[in-house]
């Protein structure tokens, strides 16, 4: 009897153990026929480049400025009275900006007053001999600077009319002679768009050279190109090209621009364009890779040819065609096939 007992044990722990050795293959077959996660896309944001450009234009982007800057100080070092012009202000020929108060004068009031009405007389005087041609323009110019010297007072006045560009003193601020107080945009010089350009591209370019202006929320403008660098600016080996805008009214210094300007080469000009640095990886001299969103959302490695960086972005000479959406933000983030969304 025991010994029957002990056999149908037997036979219920090896059933129980084969049962057990069943399920953990089919969980096994399970795991390994279920079908992979799906990744979840990435949100990045995008780059595109800019529609393909008129055949023998050269394409660019640059910086509103204006042509002529003037740093405006005084010349006596004193303590700022007044400051009456602040950034963005449009000023004529001939308005007080700023007045100072000279502290080299001397301690004495009398005295300093006294000096100040002899230096004054003196050149009431020259200036009549000067009429007469008795006194050289030098002479007279010395009393005049006589004057200066000894008045308590000086007045900043705007040289030409323009707009105040950059302020860099405050009321009741102690300065010194030359040092800078304000910027002055003048405005009989013009505005311009501030671009750079390849050396290959700076060779198919000439002075005069017509140029469409894009700026954005504003109509298209035209302008000529007014100078080219003969220097590249700095290690980046690229070369500051200036167009001039005409009709450049309402414009402010530092707006975004993109220019197309023509050549003479056709289509033998280089076509270029600029992306933003963050949207390059793996850049290695003149060699580096992008991400590049296709039609079905999937970014895609693409290797392209750099030719420097500018103030604009990294100069891509190949690898991208017109219409081409380059992640920017989130590129490094992605791989070769990945999902992503596009964020705005």
């Amino acid at each position: 009897m025991n010994k029957r007992l002990s056999a149908v044990r037997q036979q219920l722990a090896i059933a129980l153990v084969a049962s057990l050795a069943l399920v953990a293959c089919d969980a096994t077959g399970a795991e390994e026929t279920a079908p992979p996660r799906e990744q979840p896309p990435v949100a990045v944001q995008v780059f595109t480049i800019a529609s393909a450009q008129d055949a023998g234009a050269i394409r660019a982007s640059g910086l509103v400025a204006h042509q002529r800057e003037s740093a405006l100080s005084f010349g006596a070092p004193g303590e700022l009275e007044d400051v009456r012009v602040d950034v963005g202000d449009n000023v004529g020929t001939g308005q007080t900006l700023a007045v100072l108060r000279r502290t080299s004068v001397g301690a004495d009031e009398a005295e300093a007053a006294i000096a100040a009405q002899t230096a004054e007389q003196n050149y009431e005087r020259l200036r009549r001999l000067h009429e007469s041609g008795a006194v050289s323009d030098v002479e007279l110019e010395n009393a005049r600077l006589a004057v200066e010297r000894t008045r308590t007072r000086v007045v900043l006045t705007a040289p030409t009319s323009g707009v105040i560009l950059r302020r860099s003193a405050e009321r009741g601020q102690v300065v010194n002679p030359g040092e800078p107080v304000l910027w002055l945009g003048e405005a009989r010089a013009g505005v311009i768009v501030r671009a750079s350009v390849t050396a290959s591209e700076a060779a198919n370019l000439k002075v005069g050279a017509d140029a469409a202006i894009r700026i954005r929320n504003r109509d298209q403008l035209v302008g000529k190109v007014a100078r080219i660098s003969p220097v590249s600016a700095g290690a980046a080996g690229v070369f500051e090209v200036e167009v001039a805008i005409a009709g450049a009214d309402g414009l402010r210094n530092g707006e975004v621009a993109e220019v197309a300007i023509e050549t003479d080469v056709g289509e033998t000009a280089v076509t270029s364009y600029r992306i933003p640095a963050l949207s390059l990886i793996d850049a290695r001299a003149d060699q580096g890779v992008v991400y590049v969103v296709d039609d079905t959302g999937t970014a895609r490695r693409r290797a392209v040819e750099t030719g420097g960086v500018d103030g604009s972005g990294v100069i891509i000479l190949s690898g991208l065609e017109p219409g081409d959406r380059v992640v920017s933000r989130g590129a490094a983030l992605i791989r070769d096939g990945d999902p992503v969304t596009i964020a705005e």
